[in-house]
């Protein structure tokens, strides 16, 4: 299946869960005396200083990652934080404009612009990825410690207890892929000589594609043999997942009413749901991430439809607003635009797996 098919399908999932789960709200007796006039005083009245502070931790969040970054690349190269935080905005909002088809952009543009292998910087990622999911299952942990979770029917008690296993397969799978990838880079050498000898099964040319790749991607795994840089870019993911947190909280204390006076640690537990509506993301308008949000707030933490549709609405603003105006100020600084940055990953993508690349 092409690309652009996969995409397409991607979508239309995406899109039929996303009205399935509006017309179950559409059902709703809650839903039925939603009140639009109370919802619009929320987002109108929003308390500025709170709001202004929210999207300032929002972009912090974005010098965090690439600081991180940093440290999961600084024993292959000394990179400029410039490029890596330039990276962060345009990935991201590749991400909000086209989808997580644009998950890509961050390596590649950081290949290309370091003159790193794309494979060495997708295994950055990777990691990335491992150091968030646990951070957020431990985020998950902590506040159902500290902000313990009263379902009010059956039905939200078994939602909670599936989110509470998949965060511990989350967590097993995380811990799993970290073993596999220590194992793999403290012995990638071995490996890699023993398939540039696997010649009666491989051919020679896609033999040496694949040893090229897993070569560099293993250059990408130097941070877990650093253990300085490891507790570094550990140390960056707490206060990155403390900021996104509080950029949350700032955005519920913004709105004001009862929502101004739910803890910290329910803005945690809110996050923590959001980013399971991130599975379900419809390019430009979002979609699964406010579904979700208003969901937990509202059924869990008994806020009222409006309010949780408030705080729905401006969280995902504040997070997907100020990265795209950055992004679009960096972009035409940089003479780029996102079809261009779509092109980088593309040709860095082929070239990861040509001999010599």
């Amino acid at each position: 299946m092409k690309k652009s098919h996969r995409r397409l399908l991607g979508w239309g999932v995406g899109a039929i869960i996303i009205v399935l789960v509006l017309f179950h709200l559409g059902r709703s007796p809650q839903w039925r005396n939603f009140q639009w006039s109370r919802l619009g005083y929320l987002l109108i009245h929003v308390k500025l200083n709170f709001l202004i502070l929210a999207i300032l931790a929002s972009y912090s969040s974005f010098f965090l990652r690439a600081l991180r970054w940093r440290f999961f690349v600084d024993s292959i190269k000394k990179c400029s934080l410039w490029i890596l935080f330039a990276a962060q905005i345009f990935g991201f909002s590749s991400i909000y404009l086209i989808g997580r088809a644009g998950e890509v952009v961050r390596p590649a543009y950081i290949a290309k612009a370091e003159h790193l292998t794309f494979s060495s910087q997708l295994a950055v990622w990777l990691i990335e990825r491992v150091y968030d999911s646990i951070a957020l299952v431990i985020l998950f942990a902590l506040g159902l410690y500290f902000e313990p979770i009263q379902p009010l029917t059956a039905r939200h008690a078994g939602v909670l207890h599936g989110i509470r296993e998949g965060a511990l397969v989350v967590l097993i799978l995380s811990l799993v892929g970290i073993a596999l990838l220590v194992v793999y880079k403290h012995y990638s050498e071995s490996f890699l000589e023993w398939l540039s000898q696997w010649e009666s099964t491989i051919v020679m040319k896609a033999r040496s594609r694949i040893v090229n790749f897993l070569r560099s991607f293993a250059t990408g795994l130097e941070v877990i043999k650093n253990p300085s840089d490891f507790i570094a870019s550990a140390v960056c993911t707490v206060v990155l997942w403390i900021v996104n947190v509080t950029a949350i909280w700032l955005d519920f204390r913004s709105l004001g009413g009862s929502l101004q006076h739910l803890s910290w640690w329910v803005a945690a537990l809110t996050l923590v749901f959001a980013a399971l509506g991130l599975a379900v993301q419809l390019p430009g308008v979002g979609g699964g991430y406010q579904v979700v949000t208003l969901l937990a707030l509202r059924d869990f933490f008994h806020v009222s439809p409006e309010g949780a549709a408030s705080a729905a609405i401006l969280t995902w603003l504040t997070v997907m607003v100020p990265c795209l105006i950055l992004g679009l100020i960096l972009l035409l600084y940089e003479g780029l635009s996102i079809r261009k940055l779509q092109v980088i990953a593309e040709e860095e993508e082929r070239e990861s797996v040509t001999p010599g690349a």
